[in-house]
């Protein structure tokens, strides 16, 4: 513990007697001096000791006070005055002084030496910068000991979390927490500052206690950050422990990182042993990759590998390699697949949907059935519709007339009933036949629907196909008519 006045007062050999103000300052040097201005040979933090004989000059407590006055602000946390040296006791005036001042006094006799004093300081300032030193090794030495075990960077956060009493957490690119534990207040500060995509620091002291953030990696590869904060500001050797956390952290993600790029290529073999069949292998494989198989049943989200940043791929592949997700990401075909369960599907499909990636998405499936799940997952992206993720069931749902919307049909379609689509009468004439075609070309159930005649809308139905050049008495051109409506979006009822 650092020293203070109260253990200049409690060592008996000094015999020295408290005065005034508060015993607990910590003093960080003693020096001596009878100056009028001391002030310049000082520094903050000091016991300034004197035998008074600068006070000799002066005339009542106002000159007492004034120089209380420039030796505090020069730093100056406590005063020893020596008695029996040119005076018999400690001048009431300076006792005034320094109370009005709000410093410590304290009063030395004649028969302790001002080195003895300075002595003891030093003694005690040098034993407390060993037991921090003691502590600082022996709190690096088991946060080593702790990432070079099989706990690995897990042990390492929680080690320095112990021993510097406070939360500490390890974030990765994206401001995940990778281990550890922040407030949502200060992984905030770490993403807009990872964001920056520039290797940096910043820290603070506020209400919310002293805080620091401090980015991993290289400018344009940023590898996470680490974050602190407690209710008092660290020390020196506080700070030397977060130092060799950021250093080991800054290793561990840089191989977990190389582990990562080197993946990819193994991960394609891997898919290819999967489509043979070899799960079991797969599986031992993955015990030693960062990366897990989901379990059954899975789906399967195809992306388009050419609409996929590369900062989003970063983080997927990230993603999959936390612990506790089990997640399979593999570029295959010109797709990046991702093979999720209910342990990951919502994770990433909210990053998906954040960064407003389109995607397919298959059905349940089991690993016998893998093949037909990738093909529904490419299926579903073909029909996507941009920064949507449409899922195989819900394609199928439309039937197959739901395709002829993302289709080529519908620019045909615009282009042959674009005379009709021109004029009021002529969209009302397409609308009435949506309705006639689906109630199956019956007169009699279509008419009541649009409260028209059977005969009115056998009329209007024929002038129709005459302008559109179509038999819509037979069945091909009720076919070609109704796949225009529902390439146009004008039967939507009958998807329903």
């Amino acid at each position: 513990m650092p020293v203070t006045v109260r253990d200049l007062v409690q060592h008996r050999p000094l015999s020295i007697r408290m005065l005034a103000g508060d015993d607990g300052v910590e003093l960080g040097w003693s020096n001596s001096s009878d100056l009028d201005d001391p002030s310049p040979f000082l520094e903050a933090g000091q016991l300034l000791l004197t035998t008074g004989r600068q006070f000799l000059a002066f005339d009542g407590v106002g000159d007492y006070e004034a120089y209380v006055e420039r030796v505090a602000a020069a730093g100056v946390v406590a005063l020893g005055f020596g008695t029996e040296v040119l005076r018999a006791g400690t001048p009431a005036e300076l006792i005034e002084a320094c109370e009005s001042v709000g410093i410590a006094l304290v009063e030395v006799p004649y028969a302790t030496p001002f080195i003895a004093v300075s002595r003891f300081v030093a003694d005690r300032i040098a034993a407390e910068q060993r037991r921090l030193l003691e502590w600082a090794l022996a709190a690096q030495e088991s946060i080593s000991r702790a990432v070079l075990g099989s706990g690995g960077l897990a042990a390492a956060v929680d080690s320095a979390s112990r021993a510097l009493g406070c939360p500490l957490a390890v974030l990765d690119p994206d401001g995940a927490v990778l281990e550890g534990a922040a407030p949502s207040w200060l992984r905030e500060r770490a993403v807009a500052l990872l964001r920056r995509g520039t290797r940096a620091r910043d820290h603070g002291d506020d209400d919310r206690g002293s805080w620091s953030v401090q980015t991993l990696g290289h400018s344009g590869r940023l590898l996470g950050a680490v974050v602190a904060v407690r209710s008092d500001p660290l020390t020196a050797a506080e700070l030397s422990v977060v130092t060799l956390l950021t250093a080991l952290t800054e290793l561990a993600l840089e191989h977990a990182e190389d582990q990562r790029l080197g993946f990819r290529s193994v991960a394609q073999q891997l898919l290819a042993l999967l489509r043979d069949g070899r799960v079991d292998a797969v599986r031992r494989a993955l015990d030693h990759l960062p990366a897990q198989l989901p379990a059954e049943p899975f789906r399967i989200l195809a992306l388009s590998a050419a609409e996929v940043a590369p900062t989003l791929r970063d983080s997927l592949e990230r993603m999959a390699a936390g612990r506790g997700r089990r997640l399979f990401v593999v570029e295959h075909d010109a797709q990046l697949l991702l093979f999720v369960d209910g342990t990951s599907r919502v994770a990433v499909e909210s990053r998906l949907a954040e960064s407003e990636t389109r995607a397919g998405l298959s059905s349940e499936a089991r690993w016998r059935t893998l093949d037909e799940a990738l093909s529904q997952a490419v299926a579903a992206l073909a029909g996507a519709a941009p920064a949507r993720i449409l899922a195989f069931d819900e394609l199928m749902a439309g039937t197959v007339l739901g395709l002829l919307t993302e289709s080529r049909v519908a620019e045909l379609a615009r282009l042959r009933l674009g005379a009709q689509l021109a004029t009021p009468d002529g969209a009302a004439r397409l609308g009435e036949a949506a309705v006639w075609l689906a109630h199956n070309a019956v007169w009699d159930a279509a008419a009541r629907e649009l409260g028209l005649h059977r005969h009115t809308l056998k009329l209007r139905m024929s002038e129709l196909g005459r302008d559109l050049d179509l038999q819509l008495d037979t069945f091909r051109g009720r076919a070609e008519l109704w796949a225009m409506l529902v390439a146009l979006d004008l039967a939507r009822s009958s998807l329903r």
